[in-house]
């Protein structure tokens, strides 16, 4: 894991090194190559008897501009490390009745000691997006639109209980998905907006496990 970090961060300065070179600087047009996510994260289609009650997420991009023959249309490709908590009263197991390959969660009887339960997940992403711009102000700030593509490497995956003696977790999550993708959208003025994530794979491998679907909203900001 700390490998994973390591080379997102060297990837993430060598892309937002690369895209403030590219700035005008007759104009100072906000690009958007530093990017940083802060969202509400939730599952679609749960288990029976579980609830995913709570979950939140971050997401750290690096991106570099890619110009269009359009004064206020643009692409956009980077790197991305993406992190996930969803809150549930379940715990996943990895074996279905018949003892096939198969996670699924079950709720943690209320009579125990358990006082909450996560599921994380780290990607690493490659988005890709195109940009629709305002003409900028004088301060460089504009009206932004964009949708856009991401695909995703699994990093890693672990499920966390706390009771009131200890606490547990369980790094051993082989059935969630290795390569996910999704559509993306974002919109803002200057550095702040609005961003959605509706992924089109599901949280776990098809046929390895309950079908849940993640998704993603919150706040983005673009410092530069």
């Amino acid at each position: 894991m700390k490998i994973s970090a390591l080379i997102f961060l060297t990837l993430l300065s060598s892309m937002v090194a690369f895209g403030q070179k590219s700035t005008d600087l007759k104009r100072p047009i906000k690009k958007d190559n530093l990017v940083i996510d802060l969202t509400y994260d939730g599952l679609i289609n749960h288990p029976n008897g579980v609830s995913f009650y709570f979950g939140y997420g971050a997401s750290f991009q690096g991106m570099i501009d890619l110009p269009l023959n359009s004064k206020v249309m643009n692409g956009a490709f980077g790197v991305a490390f993406s992190n996930s908590n969803y809150y549930n009263n379940g715990y996943p197991f990895h074996k279905d009745t018949s003892g096939n390959d198969y996670t699924q969660f079950y709720p943690i009887p209320s009579d125990s000691s358990y006082k909450r339960s996560k599921f994380i997940t780290n990607y690493l992403d490659f988005p890709f997006e195109l940009r629709f711009r305002s003409t900028p102000n004088s301060k460089g700030h504009s009206w932004k639109v964009s949708a856009g593509f991401r695909v995703g490497v699994k990093l890693g995956a672990r499920n966390k209980v706390v009771t009131s003696d200890n606490k547990f977790v369980n790094y051993d999550q082989p059935n969630v998905i290795r390569t996910r993708y999704g559509i993306t959208g974002r919109v803002g003025y200057g550095r702040v907006g609005l961003v959605g994530y509706y992924s089109l794979t599901t949280l776990f491998t098809p046929e390895k496990g309950h079908e849940m679907i993640p998704f993603s909203l919150g706040m983005t900001i673009s410092p530069f």
